[in-house]
């Protein structure tokens, strides 16, 4: 039966006072979490890293991690409660995102922008049965933040930004899934391919103490959307924000998706498509997200042969593959546009 792993609630930043000042508060809000598939406990891990993490069988349909935070401001003399308290489901074979949930703290509810939305815990329950097709490329999440409230931002946007992508049927890799996703649960589990991203989105926000009396911090920042493995930057830009602007997730998470969506690709389209021939040598984009590796055999039509030699990227094609035709139709060359299809022959042949 699948198995959820739990470990306890994890105070960010660090803070040690903290962590004892408020812990009935964190095992009442991680049972309130657990209590949404009301699954069987199995065991609690007394020593090692994982120390105080619990076990269940669960309804889902796979083994997962589910990870709890209580998020403080990052720099403040008072001893106030949490700004937010988090809870994000992940899937343990892959550390893929299914979802994540923000309850606003009740100390900050005066604090908070305008029209900054509020989520229920419940939410989350439906996230465990997500389904992600059709299969668009795998999104590594990157966010930093310096200045005021610098750990805060940081952690409450990469959960915000996180729930929104998975919201939309996509892949999202997180930090937030810590080391406990890698942790050994009795089966064979491990990294699955799936778990490299093909597109990364790199935020950086910058925090800015408000004027008294206002508690609230005001934020600048950009974002870039990176093309993986091989780096390439497609598109970089600054957050459209008024002058003055206060924090507000659901600004960062909205405009940074609406241009990593139109960087993706749909890994099911099967059609491998030349885009340019020089000589000997046929470009394709996407080969990375074809699954292409270099030395992997391509036919084209009319018996045309390739193989992949490498990878590289450019102004307009970030993840090209380049293949070598090894053999071609005199009559009929392989030209532009010509569809391809990978060799499922098992080389060296039997």
């Amino acid at each position: 039966m699948p198995i959820l792993l739990v470990p306890p609630t994890q105070v960010v930043p660090f803070d040690s006072d903290r962590l004892v000042q408020h812990r009935k508060q964190m095992e009442d809000f991680r049972a309130q979490v657990i209590a949404l598939w009301n699954p069987q406990q199995k065991e609690e891990v007394k020593t090692g890293a994982f120390r105080g993490a619990r076990t269940y069988e669960w309804s889902g349909s796979q083994d997962a991690l589910l990870q709890t935070y209580f998020v403080y401001p990052s720099e403040t003399s008072e001893r106030r409660g949490e700004v937010a308290r988090m809870a994000l489901l992940f899937r343990k074979e892959n550390c893929q995102l299914l979802g994540s949930t923000l309850i606003w703290g009740s100390d900050w509810s005066k604090d908070l922008p305008q029209g900054i939305p509020s989520r229920e815990l419940v939410s989350l329950k439906d996230a465990s049965g997500r389904t992600f097709q059709p299969a668009k490329s795998p999104i590594r999440l990157s966010i930093d933040a310096h200045g005021y409230w610098s750990h805060a931002m940081a952690w409450i946007s990469e959960a915000w930004l996180g729930e929104k992508l998975a919201a939309q049927g996509l892949v999202v890799q997180s930090d937030l899934s810590g080391l406990a996703c890698f942790r050994d649960t009795g089966t064979t589990n491990r990294p699955a391919e799936g778990a490299r991203g093909h597109r990364q989105l790199k935020i950086v926000l910058e925090g800015k103490r408000p004027k008294q009396p206002s508690r609230w911090p005001l934020m600048e920042g950009r974002f870039a959307v990176v093309s993986l493995p091989l780096n390439g930057k497609r598109q970089e830009q600054k957050f459209k924000l008024e002058a003055q602007a206060a924090y507000q997730p659901e600004v960062i998470a909205e405009q940074s998706s609406t241009v990593l969506s139109a960087a993706l690709h749909n890994l099911e389209e099967k059609k491998i498509r030349v885009s340019q021939r020089k000589g000997l040598f046929a470009t394709v984009d996407r080969g990375i997200a074809f699954g292409l590796k270099i030395g992997m055999h391509v036919n084209g039509p009319d018996g045309a042969q390739l193989h992949v030699i490498r990878f590289e990227k450019s102004t307009d094609q970030e993840d090209a593959a380049i293949l070598l035709i090894r053999k071609d139709s005199k009559s009929k060359p392989l030209a532009e546009g010509a569809l391809l299809e990978i060799d499922a022959t098992q080389f060296p042949k039997k």
